[in-house]
């Protein structure tokens, strides 16, 4: 568990006694619920959580790996459906006024990987980065600091608690996508930057980064460096083997599971299509359920997005 939390999730279990009748957890419980109500949290599911009967085992994860549309795995943190209810309620309650930076693409409404892959469509140039590990990575230190901006000490304390996990971000908890843009802003205003200083346009999905230039340019011979710098700042890496790959235009680079085009477009990896050949021909149930998906995905990568702003 994050040190800083070891004396708080003491006082809040009562020191693990789990005795009903114990004075100073039935204090805390009524403490914390009275700071809930004034969130406007639902109390009642926090008194189910807070019981110290129930909170350990509450607050758990089920860890599990889930195939990636490219054939690989992810792994995933998923809450327990009471937590994962309450989590919904901060992402309601909290997240409707916030923005990331407008070169973050992920997890907003409206938006999609054919944004993130098409503004780089017809470029001469594109460096693809993929950051490693990166919602553990994004650090419980940094979620709470962002929650002491907006909330009072004490709750933002116990909402980091309950969207994070192990140090950082769960990879499955509905929180964990909006923290981790609304956390990276000035992360992604430096990169852009970077990148707009270089003569380059810079997107990012998730934990993947592009960079692209058009006709006539190259990236600085210090290009990456200062990448490294900027991502390093904010407690990231590289990964050692996807971490930093430059493309040029004829090489048809492959950008968050899409592949551009020498003509500028974008479609589906070659790797892709054979799994949607594969299952199209098997044809079961649970196939054709498949296949469905991916023609959508096709679809969706097949088609510019409209200009916005």
């Amino acid at each position: 568990m994050w040190p800083i939390f070891t004396p708080f999730w003491r006082t809040l279990t009562g020191g693990r006694s789990g005795r009903t009748g114990d004075r100073a957890s039935v204090s805390c419980e009524a403490d914390w619920a009275e700071r809930l109500a004034r969130l406007g949290l639902p109390t009642e599911m926090l008194r189910n959580i807070i019981a110290a009967d129930a909170l350990h085992p509450h607050f758990r994860y089920r860890r599990f790996h889930k195939p990636k549309r490219d054939g690989g795995r992810r792994a995933i943190a998923e809450p327990d459906p009471r937590l994962k209810r309450l989590q919904c309620e901060i992402v309601a309650r909290y997240f409707a006024t916030e923005q990331p930076h407008p070169a973050a693409v992920a997890y907003q409404r409206g938006k999609s990987t054919a944004d993130h892959v098409w503004a780089h469509a017809g470029a001469e140039i594109v460096i693809t980065a993929d950051i490693r590990d990166f919602f553990p990575s994004t650090r419980a230190d940094r979620v709470e600091m962002w929650w002491r901006e907006r909330v009072d000490s004490e709750t933002a304390r116990l909402l980091t608690l309950l969207t994070t996990d192990c140090g950082g971000l769960p990879q499955g908890a509905p929180t964990s996508p909006g923290l981790s843009n609304f956390l990276n802003t000035e992360m992604d205003a430096k990169l852009t930057r970077r990148a707009t200083a270089a003569c380059a346009r810079y997107t990012r999905y998730c934990d993947d980064l592009a960079f692209s230039w058009p006709a006539g340019f190259d990236p600085p011979s210090d290009f990456e460096r200062g990448v490294r710098a900027i991502l390093h700042e904010f407690g990231y890496e590289l990964h050692p083997k996807k971490g930093w790959h430059m493309h040029r235009r004829g090489d048809e680079p492959e950008v968050t599971g899409a592949v551009l085009t020498r003509s500028g477009g974008v479609r589906l990896p070659e790797r892709i299509r054979q799994i949607m050949r594969a299952l199209a021909r098997r044809a079961t149930p649970a196939d054709t359920e498949r296949l469905k998906g991916y023609r959508g995905y096709a679809a969706m990568v097949a088609t510019r997005p409209p200009r916005r702003g």
